[in-house]
């Protein structure tokens, strides 16, 4: 059976449990195309609604959701990532959303509603704060990680998890897509566009930024060391004052322990530049936090959990992940595309000048993060670099 937004109804109910099989089982399609608020282009999305009952079925084929233009994708992902559920349930349990039902041969799976939760990006957006954020994603990534790290486990267990969580296509997406600075192909639609792909150019221009660049590329293909959720951004993740789960893990695969907090915490830097140009001091220090929070946490959860001296592996991942931090801040803007994390400005101007604060952020980030060796320092560059963009406005 072709699944579809007309046939999957008639599927689940032959093949599973779930539901009743007498009342109206109800699809709705989600795609992003329609609405940004809906993240995500390679999957087709299905809300099932039977009285009380509502479920997410999340479906895999050769072809994306969106009209962006890709190599067909092996859709035996979609069993991975559902793997990829169950594992990290058992490591970070209440952090990942509970998955009902599977069916690899069909390229789907069921899983958990989470719409009583908000999504963190927009909830940012409107200048919500939650406190724990930070001690959240650090222990998160830090349970996840470290129960996956071929330190921690035997060469046999570690070869036959690299094995089964390969997953090539999604890391040439990584590699390809996701960091590798884009072409100038298209023409800027206004002056502000131009403006960012020139600081776009400006960055790649100097030698240091370009060598560090490909380097990090050609870590997260070389350097294993636990595995990584590969796609860890703040529309990925559900939360309430009291709750925090963890969504969309297709890109799971081995990598370098840097990867998922560089990439979590560009969306936390745009956001504080747009809050910097806002002029909302009380989001910028709560972001800030978040920042400290997610290092510390991680780094205490790792000490607290193994042997020996971690001082330079620590040194390793606050610099890499700053790297991938600025890498992937600076794509996200430079790809023109729509990017909620400076929604919360009223003017086009407004948006240009944080988006043009955010890539000075991570290029600062970027060029010395081999002198910063505590989180503190970084936050202070942070913060010297932004107080010294905004002096600039004001002269």
């Amino acid at each position: 059976m072709e699944i579809s937004e007309h046939t999957l109804a008639d599927y689940l109910l032959q093949r599973t449990t779930l539901f009743n099989k007498t009342s109206p089982l109800i699809v709705t399609a989600l795609s992003n195309e329609k609405d940004k608020y809906v993240d995500g282009y390679l999957n087709y999305l299905y809300i099932l609604k039977q009285g009380n009952k509502k479920y997410i079925t999340k479906h895999s084929k050769t072809t994306v959701s969106s009209g962006i233009a890709l190599a067909p994708i092996d859709p035996k992902r979609n069993y991975l990532e559902y793997m990829t559920y169950q594992l990290r349930a058992g490591l970070a349990p209440q952090m990942v959303p509970e998955t009902y039902f599977a069916d690899p041969t069909a390229h789907l799976f069921v899983m958990e509603d989470l719409s009583y939760l908000t999504v963190l990006r927009f909830s940012l957006c409107r200048g919500q704060q939650f406190p724990r954020l930070g001690k959240q994603v650090g222990e998160y990534l830090a349970r996840t990680h470290l129960a996956t790290a071929k330190m921690k486990l035997s060469a046999d267990y570690w070869h036959a998890l690299k094995s089964y969580f390969q997953n090539g296509d999604m890391r040439i997406i990584i590699t390809d897509f996701i960091l590798k600075p884009p072409p100038r192909n298209a023409e800027p639609k206004t002056a502000y566009e131009e403006a960012l792909l020139d600081i776009l150019d400006a960055i790649l221009e100097e030698p240091v930024i370009k060598q560090e660049w490909d380097t990090l590329i050609e870590r997260i293909s070389t350097k294993d060391e636990c595995l990584i959720h590969g796609d860890f951004h703040s529309s990925n993740i559900f939360v309430s004052q009291n709750s925090f789960k963890v969504i969309d893990m297709e890109y799971t695969m081995t990598g370098p322990f840097s990867y998922d907090i560089g990439y979590f915490l560009a969306n936390i830097l745009s956001q504080y530049a747009a809050f910097s140009i806002k002029g909302d001091a009380s989001m910028c220090e709560f972001l800030l936090q978040v920042i400290k929070d997610t290092y510390k946490t991680y780094f205490t959860y790792f000490s607290d959990h193994t042997a020996g001296a971690q001082k330079d592996c620590f040194l390793e991942i606050l610099q890499d992940s700053l790297g991938y931090l600025a890498m992937a801040n600076i794509n996200r803007i430079a790809n023109l595309g729509e990017f909620p994390d400076f929604d919360c400005l009223a003017s086009p101007e407004e948006t240009f000048l944080a988006k043009g604060l955010s890539m000075m952020l991570a290029q600062a980030l970027f060029k010395k993060r081999g002198q910063l060796s505590t989180t503190e320092a970084a936050c202070q560059l942070i913060q010297t670099t932004r107080n010294n963009f905004l002096q600039q406005l004001i002269l």
